[in-house]
């Protein structure tokens, strides 16, 4: 079973058409099928499936040259789509061969990063670097770091996956880094999880890739066959590659429902993240989005309301009396997707093609991520300065802040550790603001959600508000010199580093009129957090 819909007859019958619009254009995959403007150049993930075939076996022969060579860990350093294809795929199938442990960072707290520079002193710990542009300024201060607290010899432990002719794809070569893996220009980042940046780390773990990409090729090759649309049902939809729930979701949104409530089983959980940055960097933008806000429970029905819809991954087992029992009662779309595990490629395929396929029929580009760049200018302009002369925020009214952030929506975005108390902290901060609000606000950790849902909170709806959390770093993390760096990062702490891009975040979002609060405490860690919620909850009053 792939997914099924539950909702009212009259959307299925606008979703059966839509999925029939979208089928008819098909992306150009056929000849004779026009290509959309705006999909120039940027349709190659359509044939991923088939291109990466050829370049599995060597990719399965590097993971045995590293156990033979004594390495037992694998360091996957990726932001956005580099690294979340690859941590959804490892959770999402089984492991199957004698593989390396594959660890992931994509946060440049010095609490993390210090978890990784300790590893990264074991001789038995590899490192894979992934960017497609070669030039992330996140993944080059993590280069800077790891590289100074390993091996100085690059040969034997350092790996790379980028575009040909990238910065780092040029360096890597230069320095003669063990293996210098070739991305595809033709496929942008967060389409590209079933080419090298998701297949590498996911073969080097032990997970038999080609296998699993076997449901997905299916897919690809129905997206050349001619025939009738897939259409949109509450019964099964066995052969849509995602046309079917691509108009789905194009009936939502025209409907007025841009809030997507996702969950996920224990099992299927991997796919979240993946899934919120496929939504938010696709859609957000001229105003417009869907908004994923990932859930840690079922949701009451006071919670839910006209704008928003479910999306459950995986096995819904006993909360299913209870999901579909929260959508009935508020008249809320179900979308449900069973996740196999032979069919995690299958699924991440189909959402790519929906997402893409609903967002140019809406008048969306779906490739591109056009409001990313100011904050980036403004980080730029800031680090080029002292860091003491990054802003402080000033005292916010959080509870007129809060008011207006239950009709528009809200993110909140944690430049922090992602720890257990941090992330139980915040879904007790979305429990409590549901149940006061009726709104259930995203959640996401600095840099990585800057690389996800940061598009859409400057380039999504207007009303859409961000509430930005920072405290001290600590025991920071010095930054040593490195000569893909700008001379200003070299002396900077990574949790300098972060504060520098939550003050050029907050900037960019002031200039384009966005509602926004930034609080912040030099109370450093999990103590820091726990602060910052308190006095969120004090000033918009008690649950």
């Amino acid at each position: 079973m792939t997914w099924r819909l539950h909702a009212e007859p009259d959307l299925l019958r606008a979703a059966r058409a839509a999925a029939g619009e979208l089928e008819a254009r098909g992306f150009g995959s056929s000849p004779t099928t026009p290509r959309p403007p705006e999909a120039a150049g940027r349709l190659g993930w359509l044939d991923l499936p088939r291109r990466v075939l050829p370049s599995i076996p060597g990719w399965v022969e590097l993971r045995q040259e590293l156990l033979d060579d004594g390495f037992d860990r694998l360091l996957v350093v990726g932001m956005g789509g580099s690294g979340i294809a690859s941590r959804s795929l490892i959770g999402l199938l089984p492991q199957v061969r004698p593989a390396l442990r594959i660890a992931h960072l994509d946060s440049l707290d010095p609490e993390a990063v210090r978890v990784e520079v300790r590893a990264a002193k074991r001789t038995g710990s590899a490192i894979l670097f992934a960017s497609k542009s070669g030039t992330t300024a996140e993944t080059l201060v993590l280069e800077a770091v790891l590289r100074e607290a390993g091996s100085r010899d690059p040969r034997r432990r350092l790996l790379a996956v980028t575009d040909p002719g990238s910065p780092l794809f040029d360096r890597a070569a230069r320095e003669g880094w063990r293996r210098v893996i070739q991305g595809y220009p033709d496929v942008g980042g967060r389409f590209s999880a079933l080419g090298p940046f998701g297949a590498v780390p996911a073969i080097l773990g032990g997970r038999d890739f080609r296998r699993a990409l076997l449901p997905a090729l299916a897919l690809a090759e129905g997206m050349r066959r001619a025939g009738g649309p897939s259409g949109a049902s509450d019964a099964q939809e066995a052969e849509d590659p995602g046309f079917g729930l691509g108009g789905v979701l194009v009936q939502l949104v025209r409907a007025g429902r841009t809030r997507a409530l996702v969950s996920a089983s224990r099992e299927a959980s991997a796919i979240l993240r993946w899934v919120e940055q496929m939504l938010a960097e696709s859609t957000g933008k001229e105003g417009r989005g869907v908004l994923p806000v990932l859930l840690s429970g079922v949701p009451r029905p006071k919670e839910l309301s006209k704008r928003t819809f479910l999306v459950h991954f995986g096995d819904v087992g006993a909360d299913r009396p209870r999901l579909e029992w929260a959508a009935a009662a508020a008249g809320v779309p179900v979308i449900l997707c069973p996740i196999p595990p032979e069919g995690a490629a299958a699924e991440i395929y189909r959402w790519q093609v929906a997402v893409a396929a609903a967002a140019l029929a809406l008048g969306i580009n779906p490739f591109d991520q056009p409001d990313v760049e100011g904050a980036k200018r403004a980080a730029r302009r800031l680090m080029a300065g002292s860091v003491r002369a990054v802003p402080r925020p000033a005292t916010g009214a959080c509870g007129d802040f809060a008011a207006a952030a239950a009709s528009g929506g809200l993110v909140v975005n944690v430049f922090g550790a992602r720890t257990r108390a941090a992330e139980e902290g915040l879904a007790k901060l979305q429990r409590d603001f549901a149940a006061r609000f009726g709104t259930v606000p995203a959640v996401g950790f600095g840099s990585a959600l800057l690389h996800s849902i940061g598009q859409l909170e400057k380039g999504g709806p207007p009303d859409l508000a961000v509430l930005m959390l920072t405290w001290g770093p600590g025991d920071d993390v010095e930054i040593p010199p490195g000569s893909a760096l700008p001379p200003a990062a070299a002396g900077l702490g990574t949790g300098e580093f972060v504060r520098l891009q939550a003050a050029a975040d907050h900037e960019e979002l002031v200039r384009r009129g966005r509602p926004v609060l930034w609080l912040d405490t030099e109370v450093s860690g999990d103590r820091g957090l726990e602060e910052l919620l308190a006095r969120f909850r004090t000033e918009t009053g008690e649950i």
